[in-house]
């Protein structure tokens, strides 16, 4: 079975623009600030296609979607946009600085077309839920479009040095496109349309399972418009919408980075500090400990524990005292690693029976970051009660996880950086 293929993507014609002014983040992390910002930036960024604003004078809602077609098909025309002549893969590079550890780093990615799969097949995987209403407003998009102006970030096993060769072959190229952002993470795209090259990439991916990172809403979404598709016309053979455009990454890439998602309990009311804590000693050994420890946490530098906030200078390492007690408490029939994580524990044994927070009352009163600097921010701003700092998960935990049917807990991953919206796009 053929899991990815080559493909003639769209791109930003450079002697047109400047694609560091037209390019922008995956459109569920723009706040309503920076897209203002973007629009401004560029006319031709590609915010008026993944986020677009129904224009002034009463415009209905739906019209953005419509509106999104219509940029694309004039600038398609008018040369703001190019094809390339020739199918091929893209090899991408991002070279940047971790955000806390102020070492620099550098992550490959192949650019390809993943073939749509059922998650029942066990062939592609996701590792967290989705949700209805995402879906909904990016199945328009895609309808109105026919385009995919986002990868879907892919995760895949490859114990070869093929992408790193192939980086090797890359340095005396020019690539399609170098530059920088506005977190100044450096871009480098190169085409790679060598039959021989071509089918070396493809060959990585023979009978591999591969592991959805971001991007889930997206990927359900072109699923379901595939699906929608093939009723609607009938086709049996295989077409250019049972595919999606994909960014391939390997599990052991240096550069895979995964920030751990911190939890800010916003302050709803005053808690019952003496008590919380005695209660917390029934499944935890609590250690008084520094600022600086937290960090350790959030860098994923200890093994055991995680962190709790009161203020700056009240701050606690937790570990757990009996894994097996705690699980009594905790949803059965999971696979081992599921109940180590850190985010489940918080949730089961500290949010829902010590202070009310259950699923329902996550999206009010919780409140998420991968900065600790954030959290010492809601403190300082008197919008905090506690707040818990986790270690990050391991893309090791995640496949294993993954691979025996569960699904990691929301929000458990921040893969750092995202790759950006309208580098390449993919056109039905």
């Amino acid at each position: 079975m053929t899991l990815l293929k080559p493909f003639r993507a769209w791109h930003y014609e450079p002697n047109r623009v400047a694609i560091d002014k037209v390019v922008a983040p995956p459109y569920d992390i723009i706040s309503e600030t920076y897209r203002q910002e973007l629009y401004e930036r560029d006319p031709h960024n590609v915010i008026r296609l993944i986020l677009g604003q129904p224009k002034a004078g009463g415009v209905h809602e739906e019209n953005k979607y419509a509106e999104a077609r219509t940029y694309l098909d004039t600038w398609s025309r008018s040369g703001i946009l190019s094809c390339e002549p020739k199918e091929g893969f893209f090899l991408y590079e991002m070279t940047y600085v971790h955000p806390f550890l102020n070492k620099s780093l550098s992550r490959l990615a192949i650019f390809a077309l993943l073939k749509l799969e059922p998650f029942e097949r066990k062939i592609i995987f996701p590792h967290e839920k989705t949700h209805s209403s995402p879906k909904a407003d990016r199945g328009k998009l895609l309808r109105a479009t026919q385009a995919n102006f986002s990868p879907i970030f892919a995760l895949y096993e490859d114990p070869t040095s093929a992408i790193d060769e192939l980086r090797k072959n890359c340095e005396a190229r020019s690539p399609l496109f170098d530059f920088s952002d506005d977190q100044k993470v450096r871009h480098r795209l190169w085409v790679i349309n060598d039959k021989k090259e071509m089918d070396l990439m493809a060959s990585q991916f023979d009978r591999k399972r591969i592991f959805i990172a971001d991007g889930h809403h997206r990927y359900e979404t072109a699923l379901n418009y595939a699906q929608e598709m093939r009723q609607k016309t009938g086709a049996s053979a295989e077409q250019s919408y049972d595919y999606v455009m994909t960014t391939f990454v390997r599990f052991n890439d240096p550069g895979l980075l995964i920030l751990p998602i911190h939890r800010v309990v916003l302050d709803t009311g005053p808690i019952d500090k003496e008590k919380f804590l005695a209660s917390l000693k029934k499944y935890f050994v609590l250690h008084s400990v520094s600022r600086t420890v937290l960090e350790k946490v959030s860098e994923g530098s200890l093994t055991e524990g995680f962190g709790l906030v009161f203020s700056e200078t009240e701050c606690y390492l937790l570990e757990l005292k009996d894994s097996t007690t705690a699980r009594q408490i905790m949803p059965g029939g999971k696979p081992a690693k599921w109940y180590e994580l850190d985010m489940n524990l918080v949730s089961f044994l500290i949010l829902e029976p010590l202070l009310g927070i259950d699923n329902s009352k996550l999206e009010w009163n919780i409140f998420y970051t991968p900065s600790l600097k954030e959290i010492f921010e809601k403190f300082n701003q008197r919008q905090a009660s506690c707040a818990f700092v986790i270690r990050p998960v391991t893309p090791q935990t995640i496949k294993e996880i993954c691979e025996s049917g569960e699904l990691m807990p929301q929000k458990s991953t921040y893969f750092y950086p995202k790759f950006p919206s309208g580098l390449l796009m993919y056109r039905h």
